[in-house]
This record gives structure tokens, sequence and C-alpha cells, in this order.
């Protein structure tokens, strides 16, 4: 017979055991625990990014004799969303750098990308400095400097001013990678700027959610760059490739909303266990024996399992990706991923943002204080969401049934 004091509560655990088999585990603890008293002081999480660096988390893809765990592309969200489920903002902030680790993986011959893996073996992330404007016409590009590198005599160097907005964790960011054009030839090239005088960053984010992310302006001011951090552009892609390139950022960004959901469902179970006391008609002397209470501590599980597997099938999709990558199935693989990634986020930012609602359900009252900040859960999700909003991609899974259209290949989508 089965000793029930020896059986443990079900339901997600925070930590997975791939995170704590890479020594991820208190890392990850500590941010969760801290979380809400950093978005109550608004605190910007440089500590906890800095050990997440040293640790190792950015290079969690290099092969173990480049400096990292080698990985698989699954892998690396399966720790990305214990991240964002302890802190979102934290997890949201190495987007940019992650991808460019899969760029360079892939391309691992071209000087450019080998420079960004070497800075990515040294802990160090890589951020963006393609400079945006503001409103575009449809189909128009951002065409301002730092897109222009001028030649100085003097420092033998080229130099570049211009300002990132959106810059999303630039703010934690050891160097910066962009597209330009240098002066002296006219070609379009790529650069590598390392974090030095004439770069700044400032948290001007005005977002109600992700507040910690370092989405704000980084400007960059008569900056410098070697020509030795200058390198061709990649070779433009063939007919035959599959123009869909972006589909990682798609998928990070939904993985990391149902990381919050797997939070919600971690919290709501503390919020019911420290509620103090029933309502008068309720059918149990103490909340945490209340069925209805119980029912929808349930129903908050089981939705964010299902949000969690929903993200799985977009994630082994893009894996698939990775693993024809330069074969003939590449195209039909990425094509695929392209549309589980938008189906996964039709669904998940439709039903993520109601289990952060029957959390504060559930706890009624007692919850609605600012001191445990859980009204962030509901306002991250919704921002990480409005990032490229799912009626678009409603559109084209119904277009795509009827006719058979394809997506858009620019990274927006």
């Amino acid at each position: 017979m089965t000793d029930t004091n020896t059986i443990k509560p079900g339901g997600p655990q925070l930590v997975s055991p791939l995170s704590a088999s890479l020594g991820f585990a208190d890392i990850i603890a500590d941010i969760a625990a801290t979380a809400a008293a950093r978005e109550r002081e608004h605190r910007l999480p440089h500590e906890e990014i800095a050990s997440l660096k040293a640790r190792g988390f950015g290079a969690l893809r290099l092969p173990a004799d480049a400096g990292g765990h080698g990985v698989s592309l699954s892998e690396l969200f399966v720790v990305a969303r214990d991240i964002a489920a302890a802190d979102s903002n934290i997890a949201h902030a190495f987007r940019n750098h992650l991808w460019q680790v899969e760029a360079a993986l892939r391309r691992r011959d071209h000087p450019f990308h080998t420079h960004v893996l070497e800075l990515t073996a040294k802990k160090k992330t890589v951020g963006l400095s393609f400079t945006e404007t503001g409103a575009l016409p449809a189909g128009a590009r951002p065409d301002k400097v730092l897109t222009r590198l001028e030649w100085d005599e003097i420092r033998q160097a080229y130099v570049g001013s211009g300002d990132k907005v959106y810059a999303t964790g630039n703010l934690y960011n050891d160097a910066f990678i962009g597209v330009a054009v240098e002066s002296r030839a006219g070609r379009t090239v790529q650069y590598v700027l390392e974090r030095g005088e004439g770069v700044s960053n400032h948290d001007d984010w005005q977002g109600f959610g992700q507040r910690l992310t370092g989405s704000g302006t980084a400007k960059f001011r008569d900056v410098t760059v070697p020509p030795a951090h200058v390198y061709p552009a990649d070779p433009p892609r063939t007919d035959e490739a599959a123009p869909w390139g972006f589909t990682f950022h798609q998928v990070y960004l939904t993985s990391s909303i149902a990381g919050i959901a797997r939070r919600v469902a971690l919290d709501a179970v503390e919020v019911l266990r420290a509620r103090g006391r029933n309502f008068y008609h309720g059918e149990a002397a103490h909340p945490v024996d209340e069925p209805v209470l119980q029912a929808l501590l349930g129903r908050i599980r089981a939705y964010s399992s299902s949000i969690e597997a929903t993200a799985d099938r977009a994630v082994a999709a893009l894996q698939r990706v990775w693993d024809t990558y330069g074969t003939s199935d590449e195209y039909d693989t990425t094509l695929a991923a392209t549309f589980a990634a938008a189906e996964a986020k039709v669904v998940i930012d439709d039903l993520a943002p109601q289990i952060a609602n029957w959390l504060i359900d559930l706890g009624s009252g007692s919850v609605v204080s600012r001191v445990g900040a859980l009204d962030r859960h509901w306002r991250n999700i919704k921002v990480i969401a409005s990032h490229n909003p799912r009626l678009y991609k409603e559109r084209l899974l119904g277009r795509n049934a009827l006719s058979g259209a394809l997506p858009p290949t620019g990274a927006f989508f």
C-alpha cells in the first residue's frame, strides 16, 4: 500500500531536469524568488543576467570544445522557458543574442559569424545596432545611420552614428552587430561593434509590461568600428533556399509566454494555500478545501500544461528545420515551422491571458495588492503577444487553407 504521506504534490515545476543538470537550478530559483520585488522597485536585472551569462546560458548551443554545452535547439528552448517562468523579462532580453548564435552556427565559415561565435564563447552577448525610424510605409525599410559607416583617416577606422529604438536587451549586451554601407567602396557590409565610448542605452521603454527588458533606446554617437571588424555581407539566398528566416524569433516569444503560463500555475498553488478565509457562502471552512477553488486551480493547471504542449509543437517543428538545414527538405520543414509558429501564437495569445485572469479570481481581493505584483503576468503576456499581432497570422492560416497562400518573408511576421 502506498504511504500517502510520501506522495508529493503534482503539477508543473519551475526548473526542468535539463536546466538542473546544466547547473542553472539555483540561478533560476533565485531569479524567480526576486522577480516580484524587481517589478515593484523597477530594478533592472543586471546582476541576474550577468550570472546567467557567466554560467554560460548565452553559449549553450556552442559545442563543448568551443565553450558551450552542445545542447540541441529544442533543449535551448527548455532552459529559456524555465528562465521565462522565473522572470520573462530576463528570457526576453536574451532573444536577439540567441538568434545571432543560431545564424552564426549555420554560417560559421563566414568571418562575421565566426566573430559572433568567438564573443559568445567568451560568455559575451551581442545585440542589434540596426537603426530604426518612426512610421514607414508598407514594405519600406529604415535607412538612417548607423546603416552607413564613414571612413575616418585620423582614426584609421570606420565611424557611425544613429539610434536604435526598441533595443531589447541592449542594456545588458557586450557587443552589437549591424548591416551598413561603408563609404570607401560603397558596398554593403556587416560589422561587430563592441561596447565602448559613444554607446549608451536608455531605460526609456514605456510599455506597461516587460518593463525590465532593456527595450528602450540605444544611442550610437560617433562610434568607432575597426576595419578588422567589418566583414562582407552574407551571400544572397538562392532561389531554392527557404525564404522564411525568422521563425526562431516568433517561437521564442511564444515559448516565453508559455513560461509565464507555467509561472501562473505555480503562483496559483501558493495563492490558494495562502488564502486565510473563505467567503461566508462558501462550502468549506478554509479556501484550500473549497471545491470551486480547487476546480479553478485544476483548470489553470490544465490550461498551462496545454499551452506548453502547444509551444512544444512549434519548437519541435523548428528543430526539424535545423536538422534539415542545407538539404532538399529544408524548404518544406521551414514552411511547416512557420505555420506551426503561427498556429501556436494564435492559440497561446488567446489562452494565456485567460489563466492570468483566473489567478486573480482564485485569490480574489487578497491578491490585488501591488506587493505580490501578480498583475505582471497578464501585462507581460499582453506585451509579448503584441509583437507581430495574431490577427495577421489568423488571416494567413485561413487564406492558406483556402488557397495555399504562403507566409510573408520579413522579420516582423
